[in-house]
């Protein structure tokens, strides 16, 4: 049999197995805690939504794109400022559509003289337009605005208003009083029906315009006979002769004044 000290020793040494075992285990438990939390911590990050680093420059970037002030924000400086700069741009606008008019579509003339009486009268202000003149189209019976500059037989500066009644290939004859029109490749003349005429109105041609020729006088591709509808006064083809068609400025639309004769010039 064993002694009491004996078995005093054996408990004493299960008593220590007791405990080594036990911190074994608690080690153990410890180890596996932080093998979790790190795992753990793995997945989280893995699940970690990314951050970029410019993500303020963006919200920077925002901050600049601030609105412009409203009209109500603005200063009376400010409104005064904005309507001036509003009319002028409308003002602007409107002198160059003038100009554009003037220069390219209309144009206003002044009538001097009594040859185109009883249709146009001393004073009387007129509108013609200058589109027609960029295609040479013309027709009988136009009133048309002419440049005679350096034709013999006119000295003046003024431009001349004159109807339009020979054609470009036509003969024209002045004879006994009346026109007589022989159109191109036609083979005889006819007389020509001047309605716009007061009734027993006479033509005739100076002397000056018999000894050019122009009582008869075939019409080249490019020139017009042109006379005024005062006969007996007028100063045009029966003097001048024909006027080729870059002396032709415009045609003659409406007349503006005097108001009481405001109309279509016929």
């Amino acid at each position: 049999m064993k002694s009491a000290e004996e078995r005093k020793n054996e408990r004493e040494a299960l008593l220590r197995l007791s405990e080594q075992a036990n911190e074994l285990s608690e080690k153990n438990s410890t180890e596996l805690n932080t093998d979790s939390d790190i795992e753990e911590e793995e997945e989280t990050s893995e699940r970690r939504p990314t951050v970029f680093m410019d993500e303020p420059e963006e919200e920077q970037g925002n901050e600049k794109k601030e609105e412009l002030p409203s009209w109500e924000t603005k200063t009376d400086t400010e409104k005064v400022v904005f309507n001036g700069l509003g009319w002028l741009k409308s003002i602007c606008i409107g002198v160059l559509i003038g100009v554009f008019l003037v220069v390219f579509v209309i144009q206003r003339s002044n009538v001097y003289g009594s040859s185109m009486n009883p249709t146009l009268h001393e004073g009387d202000v007129i509108f013609a337009e200058k589109i027609s003149t960029y295609f040479d189209n013309f027709d009988r019976g136009d009133i048309v605005i002419l440049d005679g500059t350096n034709m013999e037989g006119y000295d003046h500066d003024e431009y001349l208003v004159k109807r339009v009644v020979g054609l470009p290939g036509e003969t024209i004859k002045i004879e006994n009083g009346r026109v007589y029109i022989k159109k191109k490749d036609a083979l005889q003349f006819e007389e020509l029906n001047e309605d716009y005429l007061p009734q027993g109105t006479i033509t005739t041609v100076s002397g000056m315009g018999l000894t050019k020729g122009y009582n008869e006088i075939t019409l080249s591709s490019d020139e017009y006979f042109c006379m005024g509808d005062n006969r007996m006064v007028s100063n045009d083809s029966r003097n001048l002769g024909p006027f080729s068609s870059d002396r032709i400025k415009g045609i003659a639309l409406v007349r503006v004044y005097p108001f009481s004769a405001i109309g279509k010039v016929k």
